[in-house]
């Protein structure tokens, strides 16, 4: 299904180049143009700018009540370290919430199943929505409290990597990788490395920081 509405992208200066990348992808899907605006004209949003997608900044929003009243059937963009601006604009009518730590082609896949539900469809539960956010938000927080060494070894896992195959690489004992993945595991809060490389990838972590034109491939 194609879009068929314009979508005005309103981005903090910190996420242009993703806002720009998010634009060209929804181009390429779309009967109508898309435009970047400053989020602070996002209180000025109106309905011939189309559907309003807002980034937030990896700190979160400070939604002023003109903003707030704006987010109605707006679809936000941002980490789980933004958890809290996501749930607040969710209560004040946001139609969904997105990662944006997900890798590209996948983020674009989302913004455009949100931009094209169908009227006819229930609406989402916000409730639960908002939920998930919050244990995504916790579950991203645990992640934090590894070391570097141990988020190493636990992307090697989830790369489908063995003890010893770690072990090699990282030039330590098998045993040490082993004590790693039990710090890992505890750490997590998980009984599992199947566990740990799921709640991994649903954080968005698994996608490395790597520059922004490598992430978004040919947009």
């Amino acid at each position: 299904m194609r879009i068929s509405r314009p979508v005005t992208v309103y981005t903090p200066s910190s996420e242009r180049g993703l806002a720009n990348a998010i634009v060209a992808g929804i181009s390429a899907r779309a009967h109508f143009g898309s435009q970047t605006l400053d989020r602070h004209l996002l209180a000025h949003h109106s309905s011939d700018r189309g559907t309003a997608l807002v980034l937030l900044p990896l700190e979160g929003a400070r939604w002023k009540d003109t903003e707030l009243s704006a987010l109605k059937g707006a679809i936000m963009v941002g980490s789980l370290s933004s958890s809290t601006s996501m749930i607040r604009g969710l209560a004040a009518g946001a139609h969904a919430a997105i990662n944006s730590r997900l890798p590209f082609q996948s983020l674009l896949d989302e913004v455009h199943a949100a931009l094209c539900v169908d009227a006819n469809q229930p609406l989402p539960d916000k409730t639960f929505l908002a939920q998930r956010i919050r244990i995504r938000a916790e579950e991203s927080e645990r992640i934090a409290t590894l070391t570097d060494r141990e988020f190493e070894i636990l992307g090697s896992l989830y790369n489908g990597w063995n003890v010893d195959a770690i072990a090699r690489t990282a030039h330590i004992a098998p045993t040490t990788v082993r004590a790693h993945i039990r710090s890992i595991l505890h750490k997590l809060e998980v009984h599992s490395q199947l566990e740990a490389c799921a709640l991994l990838h649903r954080s968005g972590h698994d996608a490395r920081a790597i520059p922004l034109e490598l992430r978004i491939g040919r947009y």
